[in-house]
């Protein structure tokens, strides 16, 4: 169960939707919900009106929806480290992390953006939920869809998603690759998810003329899907770091929230 739910807070027009989502959670799951403001006040033109304003937007709308909470406020002023390293070291505190869907850096300083999600997913030790740029997400984890590969990837996406899982009406556990469920190993996992009382169903995707990320996002819309549940890959290549084909492409694509663990 989740007992603390972390979002990050920014002026962009995609942190309200991102906060709806995180309220939704915390009520679901009964959690606390800590809002996490990072931001570097010498780059700002209006550093304590615009912190002021972001601390009142959080404020109204959680204590409307009658979740308890609690504010994180976090000046890195002109320190060497970036925002992404900032959430990821607090996120050490919490159960969960939510954030928008990347986007590009604000070229007028406005407001610190993510740019960086892998830095988040290897910098925090938890898990991180993604949430689309664009439309609203009133329910999660409904109907979620695991992406599996046999490996520590899918296993820690799983384990980290055990919370969201248990309180699921429709779980789908979904293989697309050359190479897909062993002998047995379907049965071993749906044999482990009900030990933890989670009722799956798996399914084989062999490789067809699609990318394995374009036959996820098509099994997303055919099932209803509202949450996609994804193990991924993080490599330095030429000194940054590189999600992975699949990940990256989801990212870019995604039309429901991800949940990903490295």
């Amino acid at each position: 169960m989740f007992k603390d739910i972390m979002v990050h807070l920014d002026q962009t027009l995609s942190c309200k939707n991102r906060l709806e989502a995180s309220i939704g959670l915390a009520r679901q799951h009964g959690a606390n919900l800590t809002g996490l403001y990072v931001y570097s006040s010498p780059r700002m033109n209006q550093p304590v009106q615009q912190s002021a304003e972001v601390r009142e937007m959080f404020e109204q709308q959680v204590e409307g929806a009658g979740v308890s909470f609690d504010w994180l406020e976090v000046d890195i002023g002109f320190e060497r480290v970036g925002v992404a390293e900032m959430i990821g070291y607090y996120t050490s505190f919490t159960d969960m992390l939510v954030v928008s869907q990347p986007l590009k850096a604000d070229r007028d300083k406005q407001y610190s953006v993510i740019t960086s999600p892998e830095r988040l997913i290897l910098g925090s030790g938890r898990p991180v939920l993604i949430v689309p740029a664009s439309g609203t997400f009133p329910h999660i984890g409904e109907r979620i869809m695991v992406a599996w590969k046999a490996g520590p990837k899918a296993s820690r996406a799983m384990h980290d998603a055990m919370p969201l899982l248990q309180a699921a009406k429709h779980v789908n556990m979904v293989s697309v690759e050359k190479t897909t469920f062993s002998t047995g190993e379907g049965e071993r996992l749906s044999r482990y998810l009900e030990l933890h009382k989670v009722s799956a169903t798996t399914e084989l995707i062999p490789p067809g003329d699609l990318s394995v990320g374009d036959t996820l996002l098509n099994l997303v819309a055919d099932d209803n899907i509202d949450l996609m549940v994804l193990g991924v890959h993080i490599s330095t290549k030429r000194g940054q770091l590189d999600m992975g084909e699949i990940g990256r492409y989801l990212l870019g694509q995604m039309t429901v929230p991800m949940l990903l663990s490295h």
